[in-house]
């Protein structure tokens, strides 16, 4: 999830108070975080990313409630297309740009501050950290022309937060957003993808935009790019901030982005038509639906549709990039009805569980870690490389990594060696909690080993505070092996990449390496954004179980 903050006065002035809110929002399956004083914060679902955005958000309230229904001839552009001329130097590191205007935009008070979060969060986490997509605004009456997309190793401008001219190395290596973003451009060899305007740099892509066109409360034209390394995700994106421009009041116009391939234009904001049988929605939902109900059901989701004899049939708006098929759209009208209108119906088995080994073993585990004051994390298996190995300073035989065959991204490219990078990851991402942090997983590990692929089950554990110390991790070891009845046990110091040398060990048992433990390393901190010291470790509970697909 996501969270937005918007502002309750202006919510309220377009017809959203708190009792709505507290009404609406979890009907629509999002969490209010807090609502105090004159903001509320919400977590926003991933499947929603229109939700991020103000306008969207009012859009979703108000179709909801009923206030508004879908429109398909609203989103519309109209006027004269912009052209951007695309070289063929950023095909190998960033190839992909698609650009629209807005004209007659409203940015005055929160609505700048809104657009900017709203498209920082959109490329953060649909765009993959900027990675699959990341977005552009320019004051379009600053913009003198022609645009061009190329790519070069050489170039200079005046980025936004610098009052001084910087040459694209600069931006990387001392600008904050070079520093925060210069990974989206690892494996272009060097080349930097730049949007320019004439003979001035307007962006460096995608890292910072050039000062020239700064985008400023008075601004009431626009320029928006869109570019990223998936061409379907860009042009959702593009079609997604269309529509809120669109809603906002402005009037949005063509962009063609000339390749040598051909022109390609911008934005899409056609509905797409799914169709959904009513009696496999009547059987997904065990609720007699009929055509009638099921039509203004999806409408308030924002969907137009209509009965078509035995189905009925919607269109998915632009804005909803989540809808795939016939299946969301049934979720969108279980939703619509309402979960609890929706009776539970008993599971029928032919047999009564009960807890293996494995499942003592972890109850009796977690059990003692809450004690001492741990929270429990759930993580994925599957990671990659960067955040598993180089981020933690550690290195690894790779004939014993279990790779992803045909990896689509590179996030996703390998099963976890260890459970410990996890809750460094998850530390991170709660920098901004209070202090102190402690959180445990178990959970299991994966390698190659004499040919085969094997798990060992785990639990790892990492404290963060002021006086987080080698102490403290190694009381937490020794308790865990007492639990576990581990025999002719040894402490002896140890080398581990992550961990400060002087202060890590291993624990072996009967000759075995069984945990290891210590403080983390500061520059293993600095990589995930922990602000506080951190002392952990990580054990083995059962070793090298053959892995069963």
């Amino acid at each position: 999830m996501a969270t937005t903050t918007f502002s309750l006065a202006d919510l309220k002035a377009e017809g959203i108070g708190a009792d709505a809110l507290a009404r609406l929002v979890p009907a629509l399956g999002m969490e209010i975080e807090e609502m105090s004083g004159s903001d509320v914060t919400i977590d926003i679902t991933p499947n929603r990313p229109d939700m991020l955005d103000f306008i969207g958000f009012v859009r979703a309230m108000h179709l909801f409630s009923g206030k508004r229904r879908s429109d398909a001839a609203r989103y519309a552009v109209s006027g004269q297309a912009m052209h951007i001329s695309v070289s063929d130097s950023v095909a190998k590191v960033r190839p992909y740009i698609l650009g629209l205007v807005a004209r007659g935009t409203n940015l005055r008070g929160d609505r700048l501050r809104y657009m900017i979060n709203f498209t920082d969060k959109l490329a953060d986490t649909y765009g993959r950290r900027r990675m699959k997509f990341s977005t552009g605004m320019y004051d379009l009456d600053q913009i003198k022309g022609p645009l061009s997309y190329a790519a070069s190793r050489d170039g200079s401008f005046v980025p936004l937060e610098s009052s001084t001219e910087m040459s694209f190395g600069e931006v990387l290596s001392e600008h904050p957003k070079g520093l925060a973003y210069g990974y989206t451009l690892k494996g272009g060899r060097g080349l930097v993808p730049f949007i320019s305007d004439g003979d001035r740099v307007l962006a460096m892509v995608p890292i910072v935009n050039s000062s020239h066109a700064r985008v400023t409360e008075s601004t009431r034209n626009l320029f928006v790019d869109v570019t990223g390394t998936s061409m379907p995700a860009a042009v959702q994106a593009a079609s997604l901030i269309a529509c809120s421009l669109i809603d906002s009041g402005a009037v949005v116009s063509p962009c063609v982005s000339d390749y040598s391939s051909g022109p390609v234009a911008s934005p899409l904001l056609d509905y797409r038509s799914v169709s959904v049988s009513l009696s496999r929605l009547r059987k997904t939902l065990g609720v007699a639906v009929d055509a009638g109900s099921a039509v203004s059901l999806a409408s308030r989701m924002g969907y137009t549709a209509g009965a078509r004899g035995t189905s009925f049939t919607v269109g998915v708006p632009p804005y909803r990039l989540d809808v795939l098929n016939d299946q969301d759209v049934i979720e969108d009208v279980a939703i619509s009805l309402g979960y609890d209108k929706i009776n539970p119906v008993p599971v029928v088995s032919a047999s009564v569980g009960r807890p293996d080994a494995i499942g003592k073993l972890h109850d009796s585990v977690s059990l003692l870690m809450m004690g001492m004051g741990f929270s429990e994390a759930i993580n994925q298996y599957l990671t990659n490389e960067r955040e598993c190995l180089d981020l933690m300073r550690r290195q690894a035989d790779q004939a014993s990594l279990v790779r992803v065959e045909h990896a689509k991204t590179e996030n996703i490219s390998m099963l976890r060696t260890s459970v410990l990078p996890c809750l460094v990851r998850d530390l991170g991402r709660s920098a901004h909690e209070k202090m102190p942090q402690r959180l445990f997983e178990v959970g299991s590990a994966f390698a190659i080993s004499g040919g085969r692929a094997v798990e060992s089950y785990r639990v790892a554990f990492l404290s963060e505070h002021s006086k987080a110390d080698f102490s403290e991790a190694k009381g937490v070891v020794l308790r865990l092996l007492a639990l576990i009845g581990a025999r002719g046990l040894s402490v002896d110091r140890h080398n581990d990449g992550a961990f400060i040398e002087g202060r890590c060990a291993a624990a072996s048992s009967a000759g075995k390496p069984i945990a290891v433990f210590g403080e983390l390393h500061p520059e293993v901190l600095t990589n995930f954004g922990l602000e506080e010291p951190a002392a952990g470790g990580e054990l083995i509970l059962v070793e090298e179980r053959e892995y069963q697909a």
